[in-house]
């Protein structure tokens, strides 16, 4: 049986007769009157009052086939609210009370920086997400349905994740998936058969690129973003057809020295969800320390990196590297060369045309455009 949102709002406006164990509950509203709310593909979210805390409530329209006891614990009531089919019948629906989560959700948040051209915003927002996602990759579970709409921003700035539906567990390996995720967030070879810890690398990925490339260029939105995306459509990425969203993106991030990203960014077109290398990159998105000794360049998968010892300081993500010297290193990342400090941020771009680059020399970069060797100073 499928129930409406209005049969639901009906049932939640009598709770003292309809409801089992929430009696008392009161549906917050907003200024028009009208019961605050949202609604996924399964249940509809509403925002309550009960025993003067504000709470989360999920209300089931059908029963998914899912394991919600494995999901949500002691959240889960079953059988708790009394929904009319008609003026005689009905039948007790399952609903999770969670606590509520203040603020707006990803969506929301960066549809006002676009608008508003924050990109000191977005670039927070993006600093938070890749340590959120860096997280979240590590751990022995995943979300499933990971995307924007799925998390919120509260208002100290952290990011919370919602809607478990889709969760994957340990206890759940050797299970098919219920729901495969949205599909402008997923891999488009993604099956009911892929359940397992890796369910989030795709999105994780795709979200992380396209928030850092609008924190660069928040133009990108107007030039490239259809209705209810941002830039990039995964299943645009395996056209034979070009991207050019997807193209200006990866020149942004070489332009702008930015390796890890553009690696990420690279990782979007790997043929399996669960993409190799991420997890790693996204370790490599959190600051670092200053290295007490200059980072020794190695090479991995035919790319460069830095490492003192057995630390890795920075991923190998650069196309060709030189090692540092007066605390600075020569990168070249697809056809541009950077010089980056020992944490990896650029310090020095060189032109589009320089085509080698050299080690620091009393401070100053040298660097070759068109045969001819020029220096600039680092200061």
């Amino acid at each position: 049986m499928y129930h409406s949102t209005l049969r639901l709002i009906s049932a939640l406006e009598q709770p003292e007769r309809l409801c089992r164990r929430l009696k008392g509950l009161r549906l917050i509203r907003d200024a028009d009157g009208q019961p605050c709310y949202s609604v996924g593909n399964n249940a509809v979210v509403f925002r309550i009052e009960l025993h003067g805390r504000m709470r989360r409530l999920r209300c089931y329209r059908i029963r998914p086939a899912i394991d919600l006891e494995a999901i949500y614990g002691e959240k889960l009531l079953r059988d708790e609210l009394f929904v009319h089919t008609n003026d005689r019948q009905g039948e007790w629906i399952d609903v999770v009370l969670d606590d509520w989560v203040e603020g707006d959700t990803l969506d929301i948040v960066m549809d006002w920086a676009l608008q508003n051209r924050d990109t000191c915003l977005l670039y927070e927002l993006s600093r938070r997400f890749d340590a959120l996602a860096a997280g979240l990759l590590a751990d022995e579970w995943a979300h499933g349905d990971l995307k924007p709409e799925n998390i919120v921003v509260t208002p100290d700035g952290s990011l919370r994740l919602i809607d478990f539906d889709a969760r994957f567990l340990p206890s759940m390996q050797g299970r098919t998936s219920a729901e495969l995720g949205t599909p402008t967030y997923q891999h488009p070879g993604r099956t009911a058969e892929n359940f397992d810890r890796w369910l989030d690398h795709y999105p994780a990925t795709l979200i992380s690129v396209q928030l850092r490339a609008l924190a660069l260029d928040p133009a990108l939105h107007d030039r490239h973003s259809a209705p209810g995306e941002y830039l990039i459509h995964p299943s645009r990425l395996f056209d034979d057809d070009p991207c050019p969203a997807y193209d200006e993106v990866l020149d942004l991030f070489a332009r702008m020295g930015d390796a890890i990203h553009y690696r990420l960014a690279r990782a979007l077109k790997q043929p399996c969800y669960r993409l190799s290398g991420v997890e790693e990159l996204f370790d490599g998105t959190a600051p670092q320390p200053p290295a007490d000794t200059p980072p020794a360049f190695y090479m991995e998968r035919g790319l460069c990196g830095f490492r003192t010892g057995d630390r890795i300081v920075i991923p190998p993500v650069y196309d060709e590297a030189l090692d540092f010297r007066e605390g600075v290193a020569a990168v070249r990342l697809a056809a541009l060369w950077h010089y980056i400090d020992t944490a990896g941020n650029p310090v020095f771009h060189c032109p589009p045309d320089c085509d080698a680059a050299k080690s620091l020399r009393n401070g100053f970069a040298r660097y070759r455009c068109r045969g001819i060797w020029q220096e600039h100073s680092i200061k």
